[in-house]
C-alpha cells in the first residue's frame, strides 16, 4: 500500500476495532465502483428496456448505499479522531428529551405505512396474472420491501424514545 492510499484509509490514533470497520468500508466501496459501472452501463446501453429500467433501479440503490457507507465511514474516524460537532451520521443523542413528540410522529407514520402495506398486498394480489409478462409485480414487490424498511425506521425511532 503506498504513502498516499494508506493516508487515506488510514486513522491515527483509532483502536483496532474502529480501523478495521473503517478499513472495511472504505474497501467495500473502493471494490464496488467497477459493479456499479456495469450496472451503469446496462442502464442505458442494453437492447432490453426491462432491463435497462431495472439496472437504473439497482444504480439509484447503489449509489445510496455507496453514500451511506461513505457517511459511515466519515463519521467512525470523526468519532476516532475525537472530533467535536456532530459527525455525518448523528448519534441518538436528544431523541428521549423529545420523546413524547416523536412517540406521536412515529405512530401516526407506523399508522400509514401499515396501511400502504396492506395497500400493496392487495395490489400484488391484484397483480399476480400479469407477474411474468410485466415487471410490475416485482416492483410492488420492491415497494412492499421499501414499506417495511420504513416501519423499521420508524419502530427503531419509537423505540428508542420509550421511557
Amino acid at each position: 500500500m503506498s504513502e498516499g492510499s494508506r493516508s487515506l484509509t488510514h486513522i491515527p490514533g483509532a483502536s483496532v476495532w474502529e480501523q478495521s470497520v473503517y478499513s472495511y468500508l472504505v474497501a467495500h466501496v473502493e471494490n464496488e465502483k467497477d459493479i456499479v459501472d456495469g450496472y451503469e452501463e446496462l442502464a442505458t446501453t442494453d437492447s432490453s428496456a426491462a432491463l435497462r429500467y431495472l439496472s437504473a433501479l439497482i444504480v439509484r440503490d447503489e449509489r445510496r448505499h455507496h453514500e451511506v457507507f461513505g457517511q459511515l465511514a466519515e463519521s467512525l474516524r470523526h468519532t476516532a479522531e475525537l472530533r467535536g460537532g456532530q459527525p455525518p451520521i448523528p448519534d441518538l443523542a436528544g431523541l428521549e428529551a423529545d420523546g413524547e413528540r416523536i412517540r406521536a410522529i412515529t405512530t401516526r407514520f407506523l399508522a400509514v405505512e401499515r396501511e400502504d402495506a396492506t395497500m400493496l398486498e392487495q395490489l400484488a394480489h391484484q397483480l399476480r396474472d400479469v407477474k411474468d409478462t410485466t415487471l410490475w409485480t416485482l416492483l410492488v414487490e420492491l415497494m412492499q420491501d421499501d414499506t417495511r424498511k420504513h416501519i423499521r425506521i420508524l419502530e427503531f425511532l419509537r423505540d428508542r424514545t420509550e421511557g
